[in-house]
């Protein structure tokens, strides 16, 4: 995947995974939770998953 696609994968996951920890709605959080593993069930590559992970985590350091 490019680097720019990756960059908007991330943006996407990271609001989700904020979404979900922040919460008390319990059908906000299946929404997250569903569009986690759509995104999710696209990476093909463990390197893009592995890269994709870091911009994640960075993303939410940056969130909270």
């Amino acid at each position: 995947m490019k680097k720019k696609e990756l960059k908007n994968l991330a943006k996407k996951l990271a609001q989700c995974e904020y979404t979900i920890q922040t919460t008390n709605d319990n059908n906000e959080k299946e929404k997250a939770r569903d569009e986690i593993m759509k995104i999710s069930s696209g990476i093909h590559s463990f390197e893009d998953l592995d890269l994709l992970d870091e911009m994640v985590q960075d993303l939410l350091s940056k969130m909270s």
